[in-house]
């Protein structure tokens, strides 16, 4: 297990370290698209991993899905874009993202219509069982990614309006990044979990199962969304001098 944090936290720092050093070098170039770019791979690669459900130890032994623990990749690089870019620039990502998700998805359903190869025909079904959801699933998926997101960038950019220009030493930017970041994060995780999980699940299992799923995932999802924090916080430092939009 502490290969996996080990991994994760140096992954928290080269992609904080890289995005700074666009936004900084290619702000009015390169800067936007690149960091739209790693933020629809890490929301791939979130929705890639959530068929693998795995026991990680966060403060407590908990069973979540492996895309729990990219979701604050995810929260991280579009607080990055709603910092530098604002907020319509945000929503423009979030919508750019939400496409990828539905090409990847139509492209995996057309190639399972395809027959496997004779030699792998064997694996076929696990082939599909770990790549195609069912559509109440996917419907519960894509809803949850856009009101998550939208309310995400809504709350951080409007909380950055009102403090960013009273931000005026390290005691007072630590406050407002510690509001902005985490204060949207933790409500992005919440409402990702409230609409995923009755979407998803409601009247096929029950209610009692599906309100646990509710609370573990939002526990996993916030406490580790809190942890990548710092990492933002360096962010903010390191671009202090980047030009804003709000």
């Amino acid at each position: 297990m502490i290969w996996v944090w080990t991994i994760w936290a140096i992954g928290l720092t080269v992609s904080t370290f890289t995005c700074t050093w666009l936004v900084k070098r290619y702000r009015d170039t390169l800067g936007y698209p690149v960091l739209v770019a790693i933020y629809v791979a890490y929301i791939i690669s979130s929705n890639i991993l959530a068929s693998r459900i795995s026991i990680f130890n966060i403060l407590a032994p908990l069973i979540v899905s492996g895309g729990t623990v990219v979701f604050p990749f995810v929260a991280q690089i579009i607080d990055m874009i709603n910092e530098i870019y604002g907020k319509k620039m945000a929503y423009n990502a979030i919508f750019l993202a939400f496409l990828s998700n539905v090409l990847v998805s139509m492209f995996i359903f057309m190639l399972s219509t395809v027959p496997p190869a004779p030699w792998i025909l064997e694996l076929d079904e696990v082939w599909k069982y770990f790549m195609l959801q069912t559509p109440r699933v996917v419907v519960a998926s894509y809803t949850a990614f856009l009101v998550a997101e939208l309310l995400d960038a809504t709350v951080f950019a409007e909380i950055k309006k009102r403090v960013y220009r009273r931000e005026v030493g390290v005691k007072s930017i630590v406050k407002s990044v510690l509001l902005r970041s985490a204060g949207s994060d933790v409500i992005n995780m919440i409402v990702d979990s409230l609409v995923f999980f009755p979407i998803a699940f409601a009247f096929t299992v029950p209610w009692e199962v599906v309100w646990n799923m509710v609370l573990y995932g939002t526990y996993a999802k916030i406490l580790l969304s809190l942890l990548d924090t710092p990492w933002f916080m360096m962010f903010r430092f390191l671009t202090r001098n980047v030009r804003r939009e709000f």
